[in-house]
């Protein structure tokens, strides 16, 4: 029986927020714009046929579409309304991250040996560099209520470096009785969403509607007309990052478990150092 407890728990990658992530947040918000737009031309057809008298105006405006696609950033959406039902209180700061534990609940009296269970498992773990794909990906949220345009991680790195780390997570979550929903999935970095159900654009794309994930999503966007800057950063430039830890998030408090660092000197984008963290 999986143990119930009144906090919840997850566990993930923390990732730097500097020029490089902010140029690849462009990138998604354009894309997903593009697909929003492309969902509100099929939305605004359907209504046409079903209500003929409807002289609303016909042209959709990037306007439209951008008061529903947001950045992951918090910072990059400025004075932008975030979709109904999400607080605006100043709460944790949810740095963007990859996930490798989705949410679990553990007890209060739990906490202390949860963490230093992660840590010693993880004690001989060294630092890594984690790449991800060029194209842009497509996924769904667990409830179906929001789209993420996100940078997957490589299959060759998911299976060099973070098929292992996901077996050792889940070896300490079986000890506490827990599961990890989150195995199998592909490893990835949200930029972007939108609280618009692109269901229909994509089944008009001839792409299985059931799936929860979809890869090179530019592709169904006919037009060429993102930003010059969205086009040259996807091409020519690599996208990784420097892993040194993670981050174990317990109700409002985050606790962090470091790698080996066998690389301290590297100019290179590294998991983030800012957030918030405390250690025991």
């Amino acid at each position: 029986m999986l143990n119930r407890g009144d906090f919840n728990s997850y566990i993930y990658i923390p990732v730097k927020n500097n020029e490089h992530v902010r140029k690849r947040s462009q990138v998604c918000f354009e894309l997903l714009q593009k697909l929003v737009e492309k969902q509100l031309v099929i939305s605004k057809d359907k209504e046409k046929a079903t209500n003929p008298y409807n002289h609303e105006r016909d042209e959709l405006n990037a306007g439209e579409a951008s008061k529903h696609v947001f950045y992951q950033l918090d910072e990059l959406n400025k004075c932008r309304k975030k979709p109904k039902g999400e607080s605006t209180k100043k709460e944790f700061k949810n740095h963007i991250h990859i996930t490798i534990a989705d949410t679990v609940q553990i007890k209060k009296h739990m906490i202390t040996s949860f963490v230093t269970k992660i840590r010693e498992e993880l004690q001989t773990q060294s630092c890594f560099h984690l790449f991800f794909k060029n194209s842009v990906d497509l996924y769904r949220s667990q409830k179906h209520t929001k789209y993420f345009c996100a940078y997957s991680v490589t299959p060759d790195q998911q299976e060099t470096h973070l098929d292992s780390l996901l077996k050792k997570i889940d070896k300490v979550l079986d000890t506490f009785g827990l599961t990890n929903q989150y195995t199998n999935r592909i490893c990835h970095l949200s930029l972007a969403y939108t609280d618009i159900n692109l269901g229909p654009l994509l089944e008009e794309s001839q792409l299985n509607v059931g799936d929860t994930f979809w890869s090179d999503i530019e592709k169904i966007v006919e037009d060429n007309n993102l930003s010059s800057s969205s086009s040259s950063t996807t091409e020519s430039d690599e996208f990784c990052i420097y892993v040194n830890r993670i981050c174990i998030r317990v109700g409002n408090t985050v606790y962090e478990s470091r790698f080996r660092n066998l690389h301290d000197d590297l100019n290179i984008l590294q998991s983030d150092e800012s957030g918030d963290s405390s250690t025991e």
